[in-house]
């Protein structure tokens, strides 16, 4: 009973528990122009791939410019800061945002990245999803309505008409899911016992492990091939373990 309760500890310690995550995916916002969005729990990653030569605009939870609504906006015009992400307020449809009052601290976005090739910059930046005086972005899947705008210098001067809004549909990231989110039917089996994998995951190693740690199927199954053979196990308990390049997960099976 002890070496099977340390076996079980053993293969116990392969899982990993992940949270969830939602993203926008890569969203179009005109011609060479998009952005994504991903957020966690607790925090939110910005991607902007935009012209190099201009600024590039993005509000959140807006579909226009108006009052109060928040934004941040790359330039790199003299009194601004060069390369730099600020963190602003929509005043109405025709002033530049206000820069956040408050100094540096009021500045929540933190670049990580701000790469250029060619003509397209690609610029990564990180925030608190809560965040006093900011946009929460909120922790679940649904519609996100996100405003920009861009100019063909870094001047930061009115757009002039290069701008718009678009619907963003937040969905679960395919980077992450949930511990034991995946489908294992029958269960109890007899012959065969077949696994849908969680959402984004289109192929995962399964390995099953007899009472004493032993494996006795390993096989790779995709979102459209999922089926595994049990008529040659014995009647007993089993561990199935899911391996992804995400992580892993473990359920227990029952063979008749």
């Amino acid at each position: 009973m002890k070496k099977i309760t340390l076996s079980l500890i053993a293969l116990l310690a392969f899982t990993a528990s992940f949270g969830q995550s939602y993203t926008t995916g890569t969203v179009a916002l005109t011609t060479g122009y998009s952005a994504k969005i991903d957020v966690e729990s607790t925090l939110v990653t910005l991607t902007l791939v935009g012209p190099s030569a201009g600024y590039l605009g993005l509000g959140f939870g807006v579909s226009n410019m108006i009052n109060n609504g928040d934004c941040v906006i790359y330039a790199g015009a003299a009194g601004i800061g060069a390369d730099i992400l600020t963190d602003r307020t929509f005043n109405n449809n025709t002033s530049t945002p206000s820069v956040d009052a408050g100094g540096a601290t009021a500045q929540n976005w933190t670049v990580t990245a701000n790469t250029v090739t060619g003509s397209v910059r690609t610029l990564v930046a990180t925030r608190a999803r809560v965040s006093s005086g900011d946009f929460t972005f909120p922790f679940n899947a649904g519609a996100l309505t996100l405003a920009w705008s861009f100019g063909s210098s870094n001047t930061l001067v009115y757009h002039g008409g290069n701008r718009g809004s678009v619907v963003a549909n937040a969905t679960l990231g395919a980077d992450q899911f949930e511990l034991n989110s995946f489908i294992m039917y029958p269960n109890p089996a007899l012959d065969v016992v077949s696994i849908t994998l969680p959402n984004g995951i289109n192929e995962a190693t399964v390995k099953i492990y007899d009472m004493l740690g032993k494996v006795v199927a390993n096989q790779i199954i995709t979102s459209n091939a999922n089926a595994i053979t049990t008529s040659n196990l014995a009647s007993g308990s089993y561990m199935v373990v899911l391996r992804t390049e995400y992580g892993n997960a473990t359920k227990t099976l029952l063979v008749n």
